[in-house]
């Protein structure tokens, strides 16, 4: 298990990408310094490296974003801290095509939990890769 990370400032904050065996794993925005955020990704996993080349795409994809470019964020992505019930939350709300919404009742009954509205609330708070994985299209019924 290798960890790799980057950590690099954008128009709007700090941001770290960390990758587990190249595959994304956390997205973090943060009004942080470089340094600590640094500190922080090492003192959580000792021995992971820093390798900017390795996110050159997902970097380019989200200075994109930012600038207000239509993006598909086509990046290897893994879940490995999270439940199960929050993986299929995460996937599934991959999926909601840019432009549009659902609601978390929507989403819940998706993956067969009838009235799992408030879980899938929880699991979307915990959404470890925030704008690949749009949590933000996930909206109450009532908007």
């Amino acid at each position: 298990m290798v960890v790799s990370y980057a950590v690099y400032p954008s128009a709007i904050c700090n941001i770290a990408l960390l990758a587990l065996d190249g595959k994304l794993f956390e997205l973090k925005l943060s009004q942080e310094r470089e340094e600590i955020i640094e500190r922080q990704i090492l003192s959580r996993f000792s021995g992971a490296e820093a390798d900017e080349v390795k996110f050159k795409k997902v970097r380019i994809l989200l200075e994109r974003y930012f600038t207000g470019d239509r993006v598909d964020f086509d990046v290897e992505i893994t879940l490995p801290f999270s439940s199960d019930f929050t993986k299929k939350v995460l996937f599934e709300t991959k999926k909601v095509p840019y432009g549009e919404t659902r609601t978390y009742g929507w989403l819940a009954k998706i993956l067969g939990c009838k009235n799992g509205a408030r879980a899938v609330g929880q699991a979307l708070k915990k959404n470890p890769i925030p704008i690949i994985i749009p949590c933000h299209r996930i909206i109450e019924k009532n908007g």
